[in-house]
């Protein structure tokens, strides 16, 4: 199943990567709620993702790091948007054997009401504009490419999107991510993204392309307590942008620790509409709390806070004493 993914996924790249590269990278995209982040964690660093994640929500940010969850991670998210929006997101992550994992979730936005009039101004009624989407994961660990001091690992999403304003809309995409881990001295990760590979939407007469992303990332661990990541993202309506954040991890107890993030959007600094966000975490063992807030300048603040749990007890994975990816399984027989 995960090769006939893969090779479904390679043709529709091979499709849209030519049009993307003549086209010189730019076109009129749709979708924006697909841009959106979900995780506060994620929010509070900038945006930088592809490389940090390790949890359920890993869905969302990079399929290839659903490889780090324990047997099974569940994650719930809401956050306050702009202008009265505000979206949810839930996701759950299951470890079928030491090299894979399969995940599910579900995104929906809600933007409230909004008056139909005529072309006089007449009010005809309201409608509610909205947005779903669906996500089914498989991730793997690649051994071919694994050794003593580094794993590798690959995820691949399908999505089903339905996305309603006056008229409704509905299509699908494909994510790839792929992750690889050095277990040096300094320990670090390395991501490759694509990501929202698909169809269009079409509401009534005009279509518009899903925002087609490719994204380059890494995370860094000068100290166990210490990470600084980072994003390369090439998008296809604008040029490219940075998305850096950090994290510090103030150990409390020997289940318990408080991670203080800030970070920078840049594409939102460029754009004028804020781009500087900070946050918390606090991680109880099977508990993890996050919160974030990012301030977008005239149009307001935003904030979004999560709550994951991870069975058993989630260890970072460069924390472990078998230095794998590899959960709970000897090195011996993951590599």
């Amino acid at each position: 199943m995960f090769k006939f993914f893969i090779t479904l996924f390679l043709i529709n790249f091979n499709l849209q990567a030519q049009d993307y590269f003549r086209s010189g990278g730019k076109g009129t995209t749709g979708a924006d709620f697909l841009n959106l982040n979900i995780n506060p964690r994620v929010i509070a660093m900038g945006g930088a993702q592809t490389a940090v994640v390790d949890d359920a929500s890993a869905i969302y940010s990079n399929p290839a790091g659903l490889i780090e969850i324990p047997q099974f991670s569940i994650m719930l998210s809401r956050t306050e948007y702009v202008a009265d929006i505000n979206y949810q997101f839930i996701s759950y992550a299951q470890r079928l054997s030491y090299d894979s994992v399969i995940g599910a979730s579900v995104f929906m936005t809600d933007i409230g009401s909004i008056e139909h009039t005529d072309i006089d101004q007449n009010i005809l009624g309201k409608f509610s504009p909205e947005d779903r989407v669906i996500t089914l994961s498989y991730a793997k660990g690649i051994t071919e490419f694994s050794d003593r001091e580094t794993d590798v690992s690959m995820g691949v999403n399908y999505k089903y999107i339905n996305s309603k304003i006056y008229h409704s809309a509905k299509t699908s995409a494909f994510d790839l991510g792929i992750r690889a881990y050095k277990f040096a001295y300094i320990p670090y990760k390395l991501s490759f993204l694509v990501q929202d590979l698909g169809g269009t939407l079409k509401y009534d007469k005009e279509s518009s392309a899903l925002p087609l992303k490719f994204k380059i990332g890494g995370a860094i661990y000068p100290f166990p307590s210490l990470m600084f990541a980072t994003d390369i993202v090439w998008p296809r309506n604008d040029t490219f942008y940075l998305n850096l954040g950090s994290e510090l991890a103030l150990k409390i107890s020997e289940d318990t620790s408080f991670m203080i993030r800030g970070g920078i959007d840049t594409q939102k600094s460029r754009n004028d509409v804020g781009g500087f966000a900070f946050g918390f975490g606090l991680n109880l063992k099977f508990l993890t709390i996050d919160y974030s807030f990012a301030g977008m300048k005239d149009l307001g603040n935003t904030s979004n806070i999560s709550i994951s749990f991870d069975f058993p007890s989630k260890r970072p994975v460069f924390e472990r004493k078998e230095k794998s990816i590899y959960s709970h399984i000897p090195v011996t027989e993951a590599k």
